[in-house]
Formats: structure tokens, C-alpha cells, sequence
């Protein structure tokens, strides 16, 4: 077996092991482990020694079984809190959609770019669509620069520092402007983009934050750039901001 073959099969039984526990059995031993999933017990105790390390698992001292950690806690919390935010937020961007008559998305921050949760149309372009999971890059978008924003000056650094694509020839590569703008827009309360990442389309973004005021996502509008002249663009930034409040409202009182 190659060293990426059995790197691979460490990972796959890993996932298996943390997938087993469940709220009828919250807790299981190595032995319980071993027989369930059919491994060795010297294999089950070497995966759940690395994932005590990394607290995906957590050892109860005295039954010494295990229960799933405070790790695995915080990535259950993560995708909840998305798909929490996804349904607060989705008649609310319908009713932006439809106002601004554009293209709105809802995104979050991830490892230098932005996963879409959600995206609307108006009905103008046969009815409303949701897509979950797409990615963009961060520099050349409005939502990305403005998720990048409110990161820390590492981060924005780090990203800063990567090979930048160019997608059209208004595309900003050049890390000095583009941190510049990104502060910029941090100040601003909003981001915009002019043709950055595909010719003729433009769009602006605004932060999105949850009831302890730290910025959860963002939210951008889309369209053609004759459609963003500085007086629609700050139509497009009052109506977004009652949207962002809004959203952080709901997810204050737990709607």
C-alpha cells in the first residue's frame, strides 16, 4: 500500500469513526469502535488519539469511552448557523431582488474567497434560483472585498500575497491598490466593483453582522454596469443596509 493510499484510508475511517457516535450513543469505547467498524483496536486507538489531539473527540476519564469534542461541536455550529442565516435571509433577498430588480447574492468568508449560500433573481429571468456552495475569488468581486475587510491583517495579507487571476482588463492584481480599496470599503460600509470580474457587469456589497455586531457575510447586488451610476448606487446601499439589519434582527430573536 502507497503512503497516499493508507493516508487516504486513515481519513476515510476516521470519518467513519466520528460518524458512528450519535445521540442514542453518545459515547462508545475503542473496543465498541473496533468491532462496529472492523478495524483493529491498534488502528481505532492511533485515529482517536489524533482526533483527541485536534478535540474532534473527547475522553470521559471515567468511563473512559469517548464523545465527540468541542471541535466537532464548532463545525456542527458552522454549518447551522449558514443554513440558519440562509433561511432568515432568503424572503428578505427575494424582496430586495424584486425592488432592485437585480441579481442578489448572500455569501461568507472562506480561506481567501466566498461561498455563495444563496442566490436570487428577479422574475424577470424565469423566477427565483438558489444555489448554495458556488465559489469566487475575493479580490475582483464586491462581496469578497468586502468579507475580506472586516478579516484580520494577516489574512488580508495572505491573501494579498497569492498569484491574483485576472478575468477581465479591469481586473486589480496589484496588492497595494487593492488593500487600499479594501480599507477603503471597510470604511465606507461598502464595496464596490466596476467590470473586475466579467465585462459589463458591476456590483456592490454590504457587511452582514450578527447581534454581537461582528460581520457573519455579506450581501451583493449585480447587474449591468450602466445600471450603477453613483446615485443608483447608493439607492442600492440603503436598501441593502435595512436588509443587513434586518437579517441580524431575525437572527438576534431567533426567528
Amino acid at each position: 500500500m502507497s503512503v497516499k493510499t493508507e493516508r487516504l484510508s486513515s481519513v476515510h475511517n476516521a470519518i467513519r469513526i466520528l460518524q458512528t457516535f450519535s445521540l442514542l450513543e453518545p459515547e462508545l469505547g475503542i473496543s465498541e469502535l473496533s468491532v462496529r467498524l472492523r478495524l483493529a483496536k491498534s488502528t481505532v486507538y492511533r485515529l482517536m488519539k489524533t482526533l483527541n489531539e485536534s478535540n474532534l473527540v473527547a475522553q470521559n476519564k471515567e468511563t473512559q469511552k469517548y464523545h465527540l469534542g468541542i471541535a466537532a461541536f464548532e463545525l456542527g455550529f458552522t454549518v447551522y448557523h449558514s443554513m440558519e442565516l440562509r433561511r432568515i435571509a432568503l424572503p428578505i433577498l427575494d424582496k430586495l431582488s424584486i425592488s432592485l430588480r437585480k441579481v442578489v447574492r448572500l455569501a461568507v468568508y472562506d480561506n481567501g474567497g466566498v461561498v455563495y449560500l444563496c442566490k436570487r433573481v428577479h422574475s424577470e429571468d424565469n423566477g427565483t434560483i438558489s444555489k448554495i456552495g458556488d465559489r469566487a475569488p475575493s479580490h475582483c468581486t464586491a462581496i469578497g472585498k468586502m468579507l475580506l475587510a472586516y478579516q484580520n491583517e494577516q489574512e488580508i495579507d495572505g491573501v494579498l500575497k497569492r498569484e491574483l487571476s485576472v478575468h477581465t482588463r479591469k481586473t486589480i492584481t496589484s496588492p497595494i491598490q487593492l488593500k487600499q480599496q479594501i480599507m477603503e470599503s471597510k470604511h465606507k460600509g461598502y464595496a464596490i466593483t466596476r467590470e473586475e470580474l466579467r465585462e459589463g457587469i458591476s456590483s456592490v456589497a454590504v457587511p452582514v453582522y450578527n447581534d454581537f455586531g461582528k460581520m457573519i457575510a455579506s450581501i451583493s447586488v449585480t447587474g449591468p454596469q450602466y445600471y450603477f451610476k453613483t446615485d443608483q448606487v447608493e439607492q442600492y446601499v440603503k436598501e441593502m443596509g435595512t436588509c443587513s439589519r434586518l437579517i441580524t434582527e431575525r437572527l438576534g430573536m431567533g426567528y
